[in-house]
């Protein structure tokens, strides 16, 4: 699912993340309608599926780097950044 992502990319994916935020704090929207309508709530499913037991072991064993890998970090990381 990791692509490579220009800057203008992930400066979108940002304001997605913004407009995800911002739809659920409207009754009635989900943000899961908005990632679905933006494009990406395929990727965002697969990067939360990731968060599991195996990237639990990585944190606890401080390997950051491939924690980070596994679990699609700079897309997580962007959204939330929104």
């Amino acid at each position: 699912m990791q692509q490579t992502r220009t800057l203008t990319d992930k400066f979108l994916l940002v304001l997605k993340g913004l407009a995800m935020g911002a739809a659920n704090k409207v009754p009635g929207v989900s943000g899961g309608v908005v990632a679905f309508v933006a494009g990406f709530y395929e990727e965002f499913i697969y990067s939360l599926q990731k968060i599991n037991l195996k990237a639990f072991k990585l944190l606890i064993s401080g390997r950051f780097n491939s924690l980070y890998r596994y679990t699609n970090g700079k897309f997580l990381g962007l959204l939330i950044l929104g």
